[in-house]
């Protein structure tokens, strides 16, 4: 798991609350396995918000030093063998949490990377658990971690817990050397 924080977060994260909020389309669903908040449609990335665009430009952008750190966590380039600029953000979705609200564990396999940036953490917000372990974070803070891994959201206990998700392919292309 890599954490980084985002430039513009005190610029912007308010103004990323609220189009999250205004573009929720699945309302809380409640079912006898899981009880989760508020979601956006998976296309957030598509649909031409300016600071959602300005938030996912600046991951784009890290999306390749994030990738050397995951092969080699001193981040040396000699020991990687992959394009690192063949990652994309193929979904991305909000998620507005209150009181009692939590997401059942699950992964996002078959994708490379999956990111959670957080756009409001109140006081009693819950944590981010990947493969059982809680990540302490804050707002503005983006956790990458390898999308095969098992994560879920305790119930929440507090209103208003807000995150921005999303899901990185990895684009495989013939080597030069394959062709």
């Amino acid at each position: 798991m890599i954490v980084s924080n985002f430039p513009q977060a005190l610029e912007l994260n308010s103004i990323l609350y609220d189009r999250v909020c205004k573009n929720i389309h699945w309302e809380k669903t409640q079912d006898k396995d899981s009880i989760f908040g508020r979601k956006t449609g998976w296309d957030l990335h598509k649909q031409n918000i300016k600071e959602v665009n300005t938030l996912l430009a600046w991951i784009k952008g890290i999306l390749p030093e994030i990738s050397i750190k995951f092969a080699d966590p001193q981040g040396s380039e000699k020991y990687y063998n992959f394009n690192r600029n063949a990652f994309e953000i193929r979904d991305c979705w909000g998620t507005h949490y209150n009181k009692g609200e939590s997401l059942v564990k699950h992964n996002h396999f078959p994708y490379t990377l999956s990111f959670v940036y957080y756009v409001k953490t109140p006081k009693g917000f819950s944590p981010l658990l990947i493969e059982e372990e809680s990540i302490d974070v804050k707002e503005g803070q983006c956790i990458f971690f390898l999308a095969h891994q098992f994560h879920s959201v305790p119930a929440n206990n507090c209103d208003g817990r807000c995150i921005i998700a999303g899901n990185v392919f990895y684009r495989f292309s013939k080597r030069k050397e394959d062709t």
